[in-house]
């Protein structure tokens, strides 16, 4: 037996007659009969009794046409079971990711995945970078966003960032029309600061040292948001990672480059021995590119806003 035999001898079961299938099916009433021929030669019995006019099912016909409508109900199941896997519906998507990060970059992240495929199922844990290391090794999450160092065993880099960190002042300040601040600059401004603790603030640290300039900072805290946040409300100025430089472009605060460069490196990182699903592979191509445009938005068009 072949499929377009039974997908013949099928339609003429439905549409009650030979011509009628033939114009369902898109090809000739002889083509229709010859299938059909060729169908009953196959299975050694008469599906039809022709009549002058007209063709009739056998009762061989009918018992083999339920068998026929069983197979094509799998087929159908099968093509729905398709369309899921397709659309990702019955996989599970697992986020972990750094606190900068999770303010936008990952949130437009999903809400751009789940327009996409809002069947898929997503966690997201905001952790700190060393625990989302753990997490990615040990393939409790899927993906991660960790910020450096991202140094861990079982943990590949999928995509590496570094870009510049920007000192962040409220809109009106005498050196917000600066083209860049300069470590000089900030010697007289009331500081707020990063962490000694953490990356920025090492590096300014570093910084002072070689330039031989040194920054007190009068507020230090462990959030980039926190500084822009307190910038904006007039406290003074302060050096931020750009990803949350980023989300005060609409307000206030005016980010303008530093110099000398400081970095900020991160990473999306993965299992070393995790097999990566689609939803894998579709999310951080998505997450690439809202990265991207957060951190370096003079190359992109905007995104659209909805309709209110």
């Amino acid at each position: 037996m072949k499929f377009n035999q039974i997908e013949a001898y099928r339609a003429v079961m439905l549409a009650g007659s030979v011509s009628d299938a033939a114009h369902f099916l898109n090809v000739s009433q002889p083509g229709i009969s010859r299938l059909i021929k060729d169908l009953e030669r196959s299975i050694g019995f008469d599906l039809f009794d022709r009549i002058p006019g007209r063709i009739v099912p056998t009762p061989e016909g009918e018992a083999f046409f339920k068998y026929v409508q069983r197979t094509y109900s799998g087929i159908q199941y099968l093509e729905g079971a398709a369309k899921d896997i397709a659309n990702l519906k019955h996989d599970r998507l697992r986020i972990a990711s750094f606190p900068a990060a999770s303010l936008e970059v990952v949130p437009r992240s999903i809400v751009r995945m789940n327009a996409a495929y809002p069947d898929l199922k997503i966690r997201l844990e905001v952790r700190s970078s060393l625990r989302i290391l753990d997490l990615v090794s040990s393939r409790q999450v899927d993906v991660g966003i960790a910020a450096f160092p991202v140094d861990y065993p079982g943990v590949i880099l999928e995509r590496v960032y570094e870009p510049f960190c920007k000192c962040v002042l409220p809109a009106g300040h005498p050196k917000s029309g600066l083209s860049r601040i300069s470590l000089e600059d900030l010697k007289n401004e009331t500081n707020i600061g990063i962490s000694e603790d953490l990356t920025i603030g090492k590096a300014l640290i570093l910084a002072g040292i070689e330039s031989n300039v040194k920054i007190d900072n009068l507020i230090e805290t462990t959030s980039g948001y926190t500084i822009c946040k307190m910038v904006e409300m007039g406290l003074g100025v302060g050096l931020v990672d750009p990803l949350a430089a980023s989300l005060f472009r609409e307000s206030s605060v005016v980010a303008v480059e530093f110099k000398p460069d400081v970095k900020f490196g991160f990473a999306i990182v993965l299992s070393e021995h995790a097999i990566r699903s689609r939803a894998v592979d579709k999310f951080i191509k998505i997450l690439n590119d809202t990265v991207k445009r957060s951190i370096y938005p003079a190359e992109f068009e905007p995104y659209e806003r909805p309709e209110s």
